[in-house]
C-alpha cells in the first residue's frame, strides 16, 4: 500500500498562458469540472492570492479543504496545500508554460501522503487513474476554449 506519493503529468491546452492558467483556479474550474462548487473561509469573496481557503465536496467526499500556498498569475504557477480530512494530504501544483503562441502546457504535479489505511487504498487508486485523470482534465479544458 502506498504511504506516499508524487505523480506529475501534463495537460495540453490550446490557448495562451495567460488564457490557460485560469482553467486551474478555483473559479477557472467551474467551467469545466462538473460539480466542482468551491466554498470560500478566507477570504469570503474567493479573491485569488496566497492563503485562499475554501472546500470542496466533490465525487463522494464530504470535505476536502484546500489552502492557496503559491501564487504567481504572471508565471503561470499556482499550489494548493489540501486535506481530506482521515484520509491523505499533501500538495497540487500546476505550472504552465507556453509552447508556442497558442498553446500551453500546464505541468500539474500531486503530492499526497496517506493518513489512514483507507487513505493509503486511496493513493494506490488514485496513482493507478492519475494519467486517464490528467487526459480527461485536457479533454475537458478544450472543450472551453
Amino acid at each position: 500500500m502506498a504511504s506516499h506519493v508524487e505523480l506529475s503529468g501534463r495537460v495540453r491546452v490550446a490557448a495562451p498562458v495567460a488564457q490557460a492558467f485560469p482553467f486551474f483556479t478555483p473559479e477557472g474550474e467551474r467551467t469545466w469540472v462538473p460539480g466542482w462548487e468551491p466554498e470560500y473561509l478566507h477570504p469570503r469573496d474567493g479573491a485569488l492570492g496566497e492563503g485562499l481557503t475554501f472546500r470542496t465536496r466533490h465525487q463522494g467526499e464530504d470535505a476536502i479543504l484546500w489552502f492557496v500556498s503559491r501564487y504567481d498569475a504572471a508565471r503561470g504557477a499556482i499550489e494548493y496545500l489540501r486535506v481530506t480530512p482521515e484520509s491523505r494530504m499533501g500538495t497540487v501544483a500546476v505550472q504552465c508554460r507556453a509552447v508556442d503562441a497558442s498553446a500551453t502546457d500546464a505541468t500539474i504535479t500531486y503530492r499526497l501522503t496517506a493518513l489512514s489505511p483507507s487513505g493509503e487504498a486511496v493513493l494506490d487508486a488514485f496513482a493507478g487513474e492519475f494519467d486517464a485523470m490528467l487526459a480527461s482534465w485536457e479533454r475537458a479544458i478544450a472543450e472551453q476554449v
